[in-house]
This record gives C-alpha cells, structure tokens and sequence, in this order.
C-alpha cells in the first residue's frame, strides 16, 4: 500500500495548554517498502503512527492511503476502511489473555465475516508461518514474551493486509527473540507487505530501507538505510 501525507499537523488542547504533536509532517511510503520512524520519546512518532493507522485524525494536513483521502473520515468509516487492509503490532502484544492462541488470532476475520473451515484454515497456516503452531490452544499467560510478539504478528498478517504497522516491536523482548521478530517482519516486507515501524532502536531500524527521523513533530531527515 500507498501512503501519502501533507502537511499534517497534530493539536492536544487543554483549558491551559496546547501540545503540537505533529508540525507539518510531509511523507511519501511507497508500495512494499520498509520505514523506520525514529526520534526521541515525545517527538510525535506513535501520534503519526496512529493516524497512518486511522486510530487518530490529524488537525490539519491530508492523508492518502492508496490513493484516497482519509483524513476527514468519520470513526466508523475509519474503520471499515482499515478493516483487512492494516495490522498492527504493539509493544505491549495486547493480546486477549481469556483467548487461545488461535482463537487471538482469528479475531480479524471474524470482524471480516470469515468463518468456519476458511478461518480454521488461514489461522493454521498463519501460526505454521509464525512457526508457533505447536502453541495453538496455549494462552497468552503460557507464552514467553517472543512467542506471544509471534502471535501479534500472526493476528496482523492473517487477513493478509497491504500494510503492517509495528509500534516498537521488539521493546519488551530480549536481543535473540528482537530478532527473530525482526527477521519475520523482514520476510514479510520482501514478499511485498508495506511495512511501518516506530522503534528507538538501531539495530531494529537496519531492517528498514529507509529512515524518517522526527524532532519535536518535524521531520528532520529521511535516509536510505538497506542498499
């Protein structure tokens, strides 16, 4: 997928203060490519990946995905819009403990209408991709931190969207489970997924084929990292 946005900017108001998460964020993310997004804590990186996500809506500016403007969309438009065509994966796995494995992973086709073999079917293969069909009818509290960010991945990737947003995937896991995270968000890059990742992390932004990094809401610059 395609993403395109102008002049976005980001306004939190209060009785007493205004906060300016985003000041005229201007980026183009081209069909099948990997972006890091880096910056220091506060400089409006998960603020512009929620509204690259459709969770948020900027102040001002404009947001074409795939060639439509989505910026002015209402919520429940916002979210028939993503519906199987965004994953997303959080830090913090947000997977739903009274759930099994598959059972989390299924979730998004149930949204989509998907049921019964078809679903049962996509669910298996995903996990066998994740490489964690063996933990299917295990609960998320019966997982270490790197299968249950394998189930994550899983639940994004299984209604095959065009777009996968990662929200520092790798913060709650250690050095080899980081990595083998990133190998699979890799794998899926190559095999033409869009992919949008936030991370404070150098080794995890190496993955990327190119680097935006935010200051204080602004761009400051964008790198090719992979030759």
């Amino acid at each position: 997928m395609e993403l395109r946005t102008e002049n976005l900017r980001k306004v939190f108001s209060t009785d007493v203060v205004e906060t300016h998460a985003l000041n005229g964020v201007s980026i183009d993310i081209h069909d099948g490519e990997f972006v890091a997004i880096m910056g220091p804590s506060g400089c409006g990186k998960s603020t512009l990946l929620n509204i690259l996500g459709m969770l948020d809506t900027p102040t001002e500016g404009t947001y074409m995905l795939d060639g439509r403007e989505v910026s002015t969309l209402k919520e429940d438009e916002r979210t028939a819009y993503r519906r199987g065509k965004i994953g997303f994966v959080f830090q913090s796995f947000n997977l739903i403990e009274e759930l099994n494995v598959a059972e989390n992973v299924g979730l998004p086709l149930g949204y989509l209408g998907i049921k019964g073999d078809k679903r049962r079917k996509l669910v298996a293969e995903t996990l066998e991709r994740m490489g964690i069909s063996h933990r299917a009818t295990h609960h998320p509290n019966q997982l270490s931190g790197g299968q249950q960010q394998r189930v994550a991945i899983a639940r994004a990737v299984v209604c095959k969207p065009g777009l996968v947003l990662a929200d520092e995937p790798t913060g709650n896991l250690d050095s080899k489970n980081g990595i083998e995270v990133m190998e699979l968000l890799r794998e899926l890059n190559r095999e033409g997924t869009t992919v949008v990742m936030v991370t404070h992390s150098q080794r995890d932004a190496s993955y990327a084929d190119r680097i935006i990094n935010l200051f204080d809401g602004q761009i400051v610059d964008s790198l090719k990292e992979r030759m």
